[in-house]
């Protein structure tokens, strides 16, 4: 406690010395800057009478970033809002993306603003002022900018300058585990006096040789004092708690991993596209229980029926309950990867490959995205782990029950769950011979049971139980090359040993640079980009681990309690019994089947947490456990810990710009419980699937001149145009004007 408070005093007192960031925008100014355009060229006219370099901003987000330096403040900007014609720009300056700092409306010539920062920021490593103009112009090479901005300068004012709470608690947490790894006052005192001398020479204040100020200093500072204190204390504790490391430390990471996802989920605000969300579409059309029991030859009826249950927690908004499920499916997915690592692994090791894959990209991403991809390797994957634990031990016979049910749910997601079906029966028959018939018995009920529905709904609409149009997407690989504008040049039900014997030596060529793709050659084709999709599903290094540990896992490692003979023939028969063999066999069957058609990285989502698993035994087989292993795995972390941020901010990425925009126009001006009409093209998702789908009103009809009496009487007060359909049918749209973001516009619909 005592070492805690004088990091708090040192903070408070190291806050008092003066600091000025200087942005140079348009120069060195990659530290503060974020939604610019590049800068002016050296002969561009706009940089008439500035300093030399200038930037535009962007009409979607044009922010300045700064250090939590403390309060109070002021912040200077230099801009000009220049248009060859029109109206000139009206600017808002806003802190935080919330709160009004000023509003302005330009001159046309370069122009300075001050702005007072007074008040308190709960901000964890820095704050930004974003700039809006309104409206924006286009330039003569096409671009669609806001306003000129020229520089920035943040400035502390005293005479008492206010620390940031968040860097008040980096110190104050720095001093407890300091006081934590050293022996004396004075180690502490010393070490305490250099964190304060790197904050304020390179976070407080812009560094003397370039102005890039390290927001994140503080909490890598923490994180690298957390890491070594756990590393010195971490093996202690467990000895003395061992439930910190097989249940409260995966604990945390699932939930850490679920609430970030979610938190992050409040920014996924309209589908993804291009990608993976184009089919969420098909999903969310099949709102009542009739359309969601309905026979589909592409798409079964399990991710319709979860969004119908988790509907009545999201206002019926079909886009926030496949984010819900989504994020939730990821949970259960960490842990059944953990489970599975469990079940072979000791539990330093199984924390090793929870680790992988909470911090891999990929599965970020699909944690975000609305679709079936997550659901159902979050099943498919539960299903594994649960046939493993109940394939070892006979008291775990109910495990083998609730894996069949997994495997039946992964089924109802997608028809790709009878490889679950087809290897987990193999897979008992292998490993438990002659006594694995009540295993399989168990576990082929339990697939029964979940996917009796899609069964029944098959058997009764189309006579075929497992009834699937499937072939049809091999037929695209194979003859069309995937070209989704020759989709209708076939119908939905040729069959496969049709696609197979109009060409087999084509379709066999398919099939094998598919495998070749996921595996990855280096040299499967002459193109410049060669494929190796399964060093995409973790981050490196653990995907170059996982390799090597599966390897040396199907090879070397035995059964519990089993001892293989030297003899090669009882050898090659006892691989054939081992877990390992028999995961090995999983990823197989599964590339080999998926290999037929057309492969995207995201099909081989549910093989993840194997990979993993490789990845933790490689470093635990490495390291030989304990300490080592537990020093390894802070490493590895380390070098993993921005996987996920980058999964997801790869995933947002491909929202489009402009109705990110819009949604957030309407977030921000309207009052939550307002409701509205949105008169968008066909193609655009804003008014039926996006965050703001539950709260718009059907439009009437597909003129432009609809009857908004009709609109209003249904509840909305409203209209979100967008202007590339024209002028909005309302009496003075210019007095009806509400806000404008980009191509979209609020009007008041009035009484």
């Amino acid at each position: 406690m005592l070492a805690a408070c004088a990091a708090v005093l040192l903070i408070t007192l190291l806050s008092q010395f003066p600091a000025q960031h200087h942005v140079d925008v348009g120069g060195y100014d990659a530290a503060y800057v974020q939604g610019f355009f590049e800068p002016e060229r050296p002969t561009s006219p706009y940089l008439a009478d500035s300093d030399g370099a200038v930037r535009w901003s962007r009409p979607e987000v044009a922010v300045l970033r700064f250090p939590l330096a403390g309060t109070p403040g002021s912040l200077r900007v230099r801009l000009r809002g220049w248009r060859s014609s029109g109206v000139l720009p009206l600017v808002t300056l806003r802190l935080n993306g919330t709160q009004v700092l000023a509003q302005f409306q330009t001159s046309g010539a370069w122009e300075e603003h001050v702005v007072a920062l007074d008040a308190p920021m709960l901000k964890a490593n820095d704050f930004f002022v974003q700039i809006e103009a309104m409206p924006t112009t286009s330039l003569a090479d096409g671009r669609q900018v806001g306003v000129l901005v020229d520089s920035a300068t943040y400035t502390l004012r005293g005479p008492f300058v206010w620390p940031a709470a968040s860097q008040v608690v980096y110190a104050a947490l720095i001093g407890v585990l300091l006081a934590g790894l050293l022996a004396s006052w004075r180690q502490v005192l010393a070490a305490l006096f250099l964190y304060g001398l790197l904050w304020l020479i390179f976070y407080h204040g812009p560094p003397p040789l370039y102005p890039y100020p390290l927001r994140g200093l503080p909490p890598a500072i923490c994180l690298a004092l957390a890491g070594l204190l756990l590393l010195r204390i971490g093996p202690d504790l467990v000895a003395r708690w061992p439930r910190l490391l097989t249940w409260v430390a995966p604990g945390v990471v699932v939930l850490g991993w679920t609430a970030a996802t979610l938190l992050a989920a409040q920014s996924h605000v309209t589908l993804a596209r291009p990608g993976v969300e184009n089919d969420f579409r098909v999903f969310a059309t099949r709102e009542t229980l009739a359309q969601v029991f309905q026979a589909d030859g592409f798409y079964n009826l399990g991710y319709p029926l979860l969004l119908w249950l988790a509907r009545p927690f999201t206002d019926q908004n079909a886009f926030l309950a496949g984010r819900l499920v989504a994020a939730l499916s990821g949970a259960i997915f960490l842990l059944a990867g953990y489970g599975l690592a469990r079940a072979i692994l000791p539990p330093g090791a199984a924390l090793v490959a929870l680790l992988t894959m909470a911090l891999s990209g990929f599965v970020a991403q699909y944690g975000l995205y609305v679709g079936s991809d997550m659901p159902f390797a979050a099943a498919l994957s539960l299903g594994v782990a649960l046939l493993v634990w109940g394939s070892q031990e006979r008291r775990h016979w109910g495990w083998l029950l609730v894996a069949g049910m997994c495997a039946g749910l992964a089924f109802l997601m997608r028809h790709l769950g009878l490889v679950v079906l087809i290897w987990g029966l193999g897979t008992l028959w292998l490993l438990r011979g002659r006594a694995a018939g009540r295993a399989v018995l168990l576990f082929g009920l339990g697939f029964g049971l979940v996917a009796a529905p899609q069964v029944l709904v098959n058997t009764m609409q189309t006579g075929s139980p497992l009834y699937n149009q499937q072939a049809k997407n091999v037929w695209l690989a194979v003859y069309a090359d995937t070209d989704w504008g020759r989709w209708d040049e076939v119908p939905n039900t040729i069959g496969l040993t049709e696609v197979i014997l109009a060409d087999p030596v084509r379709f066999l060529t398919n099939w094998s640079r598919n495998v070749v793709g996921f595996l990855g050659s280096g040299a499967e084709d002459t193109s410049e980009f060669g494929r190796a999709d399964q060093l995409r599903l973790l981050g490196w290094p653990a995907n170059w681990l996982a390799l090597g540990g599966l390897v040396a896992g199907v090879l070397t490692q035995r059964r519990k309690g089993a001892k293989p003979s030297t003899k090669p023939l009882r050898l090659c028969a006892f691989a054939l019994t081992s877990l390992w063999f028999a995961l090995g066999g999983l990823i197989l069957l599964y590339v080999v089947v998926v290999g037929m058609a057309f492969i995207l990285p995201r099909f081989f989502l549910p093989l993840v947490p194997i990979y993993a698993l490789g990845a933790a035994a490689a470093l635990h087989w490495l390291t030989g456990g304990g300490r080592r292993l537990l020093g390894g795995g802070l490493v590895l972390s380390v070098v993993l810990w921005g996987g996920w941020s980058s999964g997801v901010g790869y995933a947002l990425g491909l929202q489009p710009v402009d109705e990110v925009a819009a949604i957030q126009m309407v977030l921000r001006e309207l009052p939550a419980d307002a409701r509205l009409a949105a008169r968008v093209p066909a193609r655009v998702p804003l008014a039926k699937y996006s965050a703001l789908a539950h709260r718009v009103v059907a439009w009437p009809n597909a003129g432009d001149a609809a009857d908004l009496d009709l609109v209003r009487q249904q509840g909305a007060a409203f209209l979100l145009w967008d202007t590339t359909l024209g002028t909005p049918p309302l009496a003075d749209p210019a007095a009806a004007l509400l806000a404008r973001s980009g191509r979209y516009s609020i009007y008041r619909l009035g009484p």
